[in-house]
């Protein structure tokens, strides 16, 4: 029970930390004390305006002078910074927080995952992350490793003593988990498949918040930490869906427009008209392909699995909408019913499987060739009512 209260006291000071962390304002502050120029290449160097970086060759031209001489300005603005009297302990706070999250995520996060967590409590605007990036990769490369993408990794930070060899491994431990399935699956199966592997029964305090012991771990801080082993990985990602698998699989990264409407209609639940699916497609940045409503359309047309069922709106055929026009569809229910239909209840039926309006469906009803109204309704002509 004491534990428990220490616990809640110590996650109630990082939390209030965290709400401290202001990282623009902080560089703003230290920028202060440098030149005019060693500040403005600071900031062009490492976009602390929440923009583009800037390169060394295009910062010169800017001012007439070379590469070299601008990198010779960054690091001397660096060194100018790292050498304040009290740095240490302007990045106290900046410090607990950022280890205090890597722990609790074992060690090691993607930067875009390890970026979210960490201004989750402050403003999350590109200049903080621009900021963040600066403070974390030459105020506390002390503390901090940054980490290359490669093959089997994204770009990501860990603490230093954290092994890439491990992660690596335990990611190819998660991949095959996935292979060996064959299919999309939800995250918590790939992290319950990955604790009753071996490698974790043997390797379970890898799985742990750095320092925490098996005793004081629930399973949600394991299920964070192998999380933030998926999020890293290279070779595997979610789709739109949530649902997760190899990143090249046309399911997780589709690339054809014709697969990219498909995952958003699933999202959706519902049917879209065309310019709608173009833009949820484009929000999503499946990939830097731009989506057109003139591309959208015509692949809907040409794919038998989208349903015209409106003016310009489209369903999948799986959730079980026919093809057909509104006189088609009326032909179907009246076949599949034992009795004649009144115009309302023809209505009705119909506007669940279209998006027209009721004029439409009255204008077809007036078609004798295919529907005769009797006494209780209408019915669908026969071959012997002709």
């Amino acid at each position: 029970m004491e534990n428990s209260i220490l616990d809640k006291i110590i996650e109630s000071k990082h939390i209030e930390d965290a709400h401290q962390f202001n990282p623009g304002e902080l560089v703003n502050d230290l920028l202060r004390n440098l030149k005019d120029l060693e500040k403005e290449v600071v900031f062009k160097r490492y976009g602390l305006n929440g923009q583009k970086n800037y390169t060394l060759e295009q910062i010169g031209k800017e001012h007439e002078i070379t590469r070299e001489r601008v990198r010779q300005i960054q690091n001397a603005a660096i060194k100018k910074i790292k050498a304040l009297n009290d740095l240490n302990s302007r990045l106290e706070t900046v410090s607990h927080t950022v280890n205090h999250l890597l722990k609790n995520f074992g060690g090691i996060m993607e930067e875009a995952h390890f970026l979210e967590n960490l201004l989750s409590y402050s403003e999350d605007s590109p200049k903080n992350r621009q900021a963040t990036l600066f403070i974390i990769s030459e105020l506390m490369a002390d503390q901090l490793e940054k980490i290359k993408a490669n093959e089997y990794i994204m770009s990501g930070w860990k603490l230093k003593h954290v092994s890439l060899d491990n992660v690596i491994e335990a990611l190819k431990i998660l991949e095959n988990i996935i292979i060996e399935n064959n299919k999309l699956l939800q995250q918590q199966e790939i992290i319950d498949n990955f604790k009753n592997h071996q490698y974790f029964k043997n390797n379970q305090e890898q799985f742990l918040p750095v320092g925490a012991s098996t005793e004081e771990i629930n399973d949600d801080k394991i299920n964070q930490i192998i999380h933030s082993y998926l999020k890293i990985s290279q070779k595997i990602n979610p789709n739109i869906l949530d649902q997760w698998g190899l990143t090249d699989w046309q399911t997780i990264s589709p690339k054809r427009m014709g697969d990219k409407i498909y995952l958003v209609l699933q999202k959706q639940e519902k049917p879209l008209h065309f310019t709608e699916i173009t833009n949820f497609i484009n929000e999503a940045k499946f990939d830097s392909k731009i989506a057109y409503p003139a591309t959208i359309h015509n692949e809907l047309i040409l794919d038998d699995r989208y349903v015209l069922v409106g003016r310009g709106i489209y369903a999948l055929k799986e959730w079980g909408y026919n093809p057909g026009t509104v006189s088609e569809v009326i032909e179907k229910i009246l076949k599949n019913s034992d009795r004649p239909l009144t115009k309302d209840e023809i209505l009705d039926k119909v506007l669940k499987e279209r998006f027209v309006k009721k004029s439409t469906i009255y204008l077809a009803l007036t078609n004798k060739n295919k529907f005769t109204k009797t006494a209780d309704g209408y019915i669908l002509n026969t071959v012997e009512n002709k």
